[in-house]
């Protein structure tokens, strides 16, 4: 319940904003969306503007491309802002891909989706859909929402606020074409409704692959004419209506219907389903015109018709719309839609061109009172700093609760399903919110659908027996091995069913984009949905997001790629044919909180995985952001096999690297071969953001450094994490402890008698350090191939130490390198001698590495490499000759690690010296040139292979030359130049990496 009752009268940002609603009809409209009739106070924020344009399309349909496509041949500037991972909202996510009787191919991207199609191929009309914007020059971004409305007077927009994982930005605009389901835009602006319809909505939800079901709740179904084509084999698409007579249409209200039909519909068969559900609204906006007629064609609907009464600039390309209910049905199919948004879009892009404005705006913001909660903690940063210019001011205003519960899981992944089942099964209030429209993260949506390494006991077997008995073992879609391999849909489902058995709710469709803190405790989540944004309340939140994104979000600190590194596990994004369960693959780098990436991304994935039924609606990475926790976990803690006093997982892996490595350890003793598991414990501390009470991270972005990251990230160690953390959660709030005064003895007993945890942990104890005994134990046995060297940088000052002692003792020149790089490595030059001396003996290269992503285990730099890097540590200046003799002898083809070692040495030695090679290195042609800055150059980047490793060594080559050259004085500005190009791309990790670096002197 809210104890906090402290009210603030929240204003509009101008007394004229007013005139968008009278305040008691805004109420009556935002409760019916928001159900909850308490507001949180939202502070004043500065939104970060990233682009000027004409026309704002909202919405990723197939009539909002054809609407922007068309603008755009008139002369209109386009930003388009797609909800989901792709384009054709309506046909790719609510089937209706189908041609029915009298509908008319009137439109050139109408017959290049439909003419003399049979078959459904939704990557066939993704990419279709895609390419008309790229080739039209519309600029777009998937996965975000329209979250708040710029306005420059009581009847004139300039744009919108959008959502994503970045954050929020804004975009300014002439005109807004508001193309979505529900007409967010109105919704934001509390605009009027008129009730048209006839008490009822239908809901259109399709499926494919099994048969139909005979159910009274359905008010019809048919078998669509078309089938779904994947590999050859063709299924039938089946899509059934449903009346609902609630007069309450809230996106709760809307949840609870999808999950109903998933779980009337479902049955082992079923190879596909909606995104999302179809439907018709019951209310319309009040517009400038409403026209109930029937034409015969969408020519005869006037424009007025679109456009909300006293609002100049803004048009409702939806069935929202002040047409009637019956005419909305007919003409917001895709086929008829299409022509009426071209129709649409050539007139409102004439009237564009002719329209004069000012950049003065600001962000709606409601006058309502609001309940003071804390403050609301949101990542704000420009998506590319570097090209950054102006924010606009979201002055104080309120967000609607939409709810309160005990356990919030933001984030229905691998580990976060887990979570919100085992916290559902001990009664407490849990609500699991999910982007995509299924659980499973990548084990099921990613395709990800086989165990590599990982503990497959506990919770794990508990789910692996629970998807093996989703249908009989006779079935044809059964796994022989199903403890090692899952039916990927199946999964999914049988997450989904268990979370609503045990209680619990499930909301699809939300991005989590915030935090309400208040005293550094988190009290909820600020999301986004469909139908806007609003907070829900938590006693316990448990950030599942993989990335930590609302911990960051409450202030946490973190760690991620940028100055400091740019190593990244290879990530894919794969093809989807029907039927399939595991698709693996490696081809790029992608940040998943980078929306320019993820976007990026998946106009690539279209390119690469061409023929294929569809492609993953999820990047599918291995490595992202990682919390800073009260305890971190390190590659030595995982190779010396350390306990903890209060360990909630267990894990079980090789250290499956997928790319570089950067821990000290493995660049001068490379990881062991695959073969090789190590056991790991992970503490609960290493999942509780330090200094942040209230939430709790897991998975891939727990506290861990990322050499560890590949030993404890396994499918079926982050399944049982996510049991031990629901279950943690529930505890806490039933027995009123916080997750750092729970008796975590009591938990862990629990664990080990489900299987979760080996029972040693209840006796287990925090270990403190090494002894000096120990520590010089290993000083002496180091020089046998690093014997050792795992104990003794656990601690570098008496590594250091002991080291000095041992030196003196050696005779052996090879043991004297040794000995010399490990204190190199720590920045000690007393012995650079020795690697000098090594270097130079060996006098030509050794065998390196190019970047490896898949099956990359053992060394990431040769033994050559890796001594040129300790000795660059040293910072031993008076060595540089060495480094660049060796420099000399490169040819851009050779070895990725070579460059790496090169680069790193000389920028850690800082001397202009360097300066004259490393330009040559970076000028030599083919070297340059390697970023991507548009759509359209990403498109033309695309290389054959779903393990393609070519581009990425290009521009790693060319990314550690460039950073070199500008810390070490550059030369006609070319290594800035080249960070600059990288800074301004699309490539998340480039971007950052390449801004951070640029910072570095200016920081100087």
């Amino acid at each position: 319940m809210i104890t906090r009752r402290d009210f603030f009268k929240i204003t509009a940002a101008s007394g004229a904003l007013a005139a968008f609603a009278d305040i008691k009809g805004a109420k009556a409209t935002i409760n019916k969306v928001m159900p909850n009739s308490d507001y949180c106070l939202e502070q004043k924020k500065e939104i970060p503007i990233i682009a000027d344009v004409d026309l704002i399309v909202i919405g990723g349909s197939s009539r909002a491309v054809a609407t922007a496509t068309v603008a755009s041949k008139n002369g209109c500037s386009v930003f388009l802002i797609a909800s989901l991972p792709y384009l054709g909202d309506d046909i790719c996510g609510s089937f209706l891909c189908d041609v029915q009787e009298g509908e008319i191919l009137h439109t050139a991207l109408s017959r290049k989706l439909f003419f003399g199609r049979k078959d459904f191929c939704p990557l066939s009309d993704k990419t279709i859909l895609e390419k008309e914007l790229i080739d039209n020059d519309v600029k777009f971004l998937y996965s975000s929402y329209v979250s708040d409305v710029l306005v420059e007077s009581s009847s004139v927009l300039r744009g919108v606020v959008i959502v994503n994982r970045s954050g929020r930005q804004a975009i300014r605009s002439k005109m807004i074409i508001d193309a979505t389901q529900d007409s967010i835009v109105s919704l934001i602006l509390d605009l009027p409704r008129e009730q048209k319809g006839k008490g009822f909505i239908d809901y259109y939800y399709t499926v494919v692959g099994n048969k139909v079901k005979e159910e009274p709740d359905f008010f019809s179904s048919e078998t669509l004419k078309e089938s779904a084509l994947s590999k050859g084999e063709k299924y039938p698409i089946i899509r059934y209506k449903y009346r609902n007579n609630q007069s309450s249409h809230t996106y709760e209200s809307l949840m609870e219907i999808e999950q109903l039909l998933r779980s009337k519909t479902w049955d082992p068969d079923q190879v596909d389903s909606s995104d999302q559900l179809w439907y018709i609204p019951d209310q319309n906006v009040i517009c400038e015109n409403y026209y109930q007629d029937n034409p015969s064609s969408v020519r005869q609907y006037p424009l007025d018709a679109f456009r909300p009464k006293g609002i100049s600039n803004l048009w409702i390309l939806g069935p929202c719309a002040g047409i009637s209910r019956d005419c909305a049905e007919k003409i917001m199919r895709p086929i008829q839609a299409m022509w009426l948004g071209e129709l649409l879009g050539e007139q409102i892009a004439l009237r564009a061109n002719k329209i004069q404005v000012s950049n003065k705006c600001q962000i709606y913001s409601k006058k309502i009172e609001a309940l003071n909660l804390g403050s609301i903690g949101e990542n704000l940063s420009p998506l590319r700093p570097i090209v950054q210019k102006e924010f606009v001011s979201s002055d104080v205003s309120a967000l609607p609760i939409l709810g309160e519960y005990d356990v919030v899981i933001l984030g229905g992944g691998t580990a976060g399903a887990s979570a919100g089942i085992s916290a559902a099964k001990q009664g407490v209030k849990t609500i699991v919110l999910e982007y995509l429209h299924g659980l499973g993260g990548l084990g099921t949506l990613g395709l990800i659908g086989c165990y590599w390494d990982g503990f497959r006991e506990g919770f794990t077997a508990v789910i692996d027996e629970g998807v093996h008995n989703m249908a009989p073992s006779d079935h044809p879609r059964q796994e022989k091995d199903w403890r090692h391999r899952s039916v990927s849909d199946w999964k999914m489902e049988w997450y989904r069913k268990e979370l609503l058995n045990a209680g619990g709710k499930l909301w699809f469709g939300v991005l989590g984009c915030g935090a309400l803190v208040e005293n550094n405790t988190v009290k909820g989540v600020v999301i986004t949905t469909p139908f806007g944004r609003g907070i829900i309340l938590s006693k316990i939140l448990i950030d599942s997001t993989g990335s930590a994104d609302i911990a960051i979000a409450a202030g946490a600190q973190y760690e991620y790629t940028g100055a400091k590194t740019l190593a990244i596990q290879g990530a894919g994004a794969g093809m989807r044919n029907l039927g399939d369960s595991y698709n693996n693959n490696d081809w790029l780098f992608i940040d998943d909180t980078d929306i320019l990436d993820v976007s990026r991304t998946f106009v690539q994935a279209k390119i690469k995985m061409a023929g294929n039924y569809d492609i993953v609606k999820i990047p599918q990475t291995r490595e992202r952001r990682r919390v800073i926790g009260e305890y971190i976990v390190s590659v030595y803690d995982v190779l010396n096999h350390r306990r903890y006093a209060d360990t909630i997982s267990f894990h079980q892996s090789s250290f499956d690297t997928h790319g570089m490595i950067v821990d000290p350890y493995f660049i001068l003793s490379p990881p062991m071969k695959r073969h090789v598991i190590y056991n790991a414990d992970v503490p609960l501390r290493s999942l509780l953001p330090k200094g942040i009470e209230g939430i709790l991270t897991t998975g891939l972005g727990a506290s861990a450094s990322r050499d560890a990251m590949p030993v404890i990230r396994m499918q079926p160690c982050l399944q049982n994490q996510g049991y031990a953390v629901g279950y943690l959660s529930a505890q806490c709030v039933k027995k009123g402890k916080t997750l750092r005064t729970i008796d975590i003895k009591a938990i862990q007993k629990h664990l080990v008698k489900i299987g979760n945890l080996p029972e040693r942990v209840l006796t287990d104890k925090n270990f403190k350090a090494f002894s000096n005994a120990e520590m010089r134990q290993a000083a002496d046995n180091v020089t046998d191939n690093y014997k050792g060297l795992e104990i003794l940088l656990t601690d570098p000052t008496r590594c250091i130490k002991f080291i000095k002692q041992k030196l003196p003792q050696t005779k052996i020149d090879e043991e004297k390198v040794i000995l010399g790089s490990i204190l190199c490595i720590l920045g000690d030059s007393s012995a650079a001698e020795f690697l000098a001396n090594a270097i130079q003996q060996q006098g030509h290269w050794d065998q390196g590495w190019h970047y490896t992503g898949m099956h990359q285990f053992g060394m990431s730099l040769s033994p050559l490499d890796a001594l040129i890097m300790a000795l660059g540590k040293s910072k031993a200046a008076q060595y540089l000759s060495v480094v660049l003799k060796m420099a000399e002898q490169l040819s851009p083809e050779d070895y990725f690690s070579h460059f790496r070692a090169i680069s790193m040495a000389t920028e850690s030695m800082k001397s202009k010296d360097s300066v004259p090679i490393l330009y040559q290195m970076l000028t030599t042609p083919g070297v340059r040139g390697h970023s991507i800055k548009s759509y359209r150059e990403a498109c033309n980047d695309v290389v054959p292979g779903d393990i393609d490793v070519s581009t990425r060594n290009l521009a790693l080559k060319e990314l550690h030359l460039a950073r070199a050259l500008y810390l070490c004085g550059d030369k006609d500005g070319t290594g800035q130049k080249v960070l600059e190009q990288y800074a301004k791309g699309l490539q998340g990790h480039y971007a950052r990496y390449a801004y951070e670096v640029l910072q570095l002197n200016i920081q100087k």
